[in-house]
């Protein structure tokens, strides 16, 4: 194996950590950019520098929010408050507002029950999520996880927990298939998904 200077192989590491992102793709992540001008490189650096400097979050329902305090679909006085879609990412939340089905509100948990991965319940937005239920005019919380092994565990542990709410509880229909990604499915689906929603209690 070719041994790179220092500066070279720590930025392909780096690179080679993001999700779906091999040794192969890293590697030509760092030659292209080895290529480019250095004005563009120091503006590249200076965008993953301020990354978390404004990363805002609602602290109601954890999406990203473009300043301190509610999300712009938090603060719609438009948006059905009776209704709670809870998602794994932020990006499964953006892909089901592209539908332009759904008009309430959203809970984003930050992931999905994985104790392999050291991804347990006590690290997801668990007890927010309760805590939302119990205090606010929720009547239906749509459960829109991703159907493979690790998001059906983590439906099962909603379920047990948040039936004692006395709040409906809906998940979308299996026109996603077993296995696939609300990140990847096409709008048609994800409409037809919410459509055709099942009731778990």
């Amino acid at each position: 194996m070719i041994q790179y200077p220092p500066q070279i192989k720590n930025l392909i590491e780096s690179f080679a950590k993001l999700p779906g992102i091999g040794r192969k793709t890293a590697e030509r992540f760092v030659f292209y950019l080895i290529k480019q001008e250095k004005e563009e490189l120091y503006q590249f650096a200076n965008h993953l520098a301020k990354l978390h400097e404004a990363n805002f979050t609602c602290p109601q329902c954890f999406n990203f929010s473009p300043r301190q305090g509610l999300c712009d679909i938090c603060g719609d006085e438009k948006r059905d408050k009776t209704t709670l879609c809870v998602v794994e990412e932020f990006h499964d939340l953006s892909n089901i507002e592209n539908t332009k089905l759904y008009n309430g509100l959203y809970h984003v948990l930050g992931g999905k029950i994985d104790p392999p991965s050291g991804m347990t319940a006590d690290r997801l937005k668990i007890r927010e999520l309760i805590k939302r239920i119990q205090t606010e005019q929720i009547t239906e919380i749509i459960l829109a996880l991703n159907p493979d092994i690790q998001g059906e565990g983590t439906i099962l542990y909603l379920r047990k927990e948040l039936l004692p709410l006395n709040v409906r509880l809906t998940l979308l229909a299996r026109g996603l298939p077993m296995g696939g990604n609300i990140e990847y499915a096409d709008e048609v689906t994800l409409s037809n998904a919410l459509k055709g929603r099942q009731a778990l209690n």
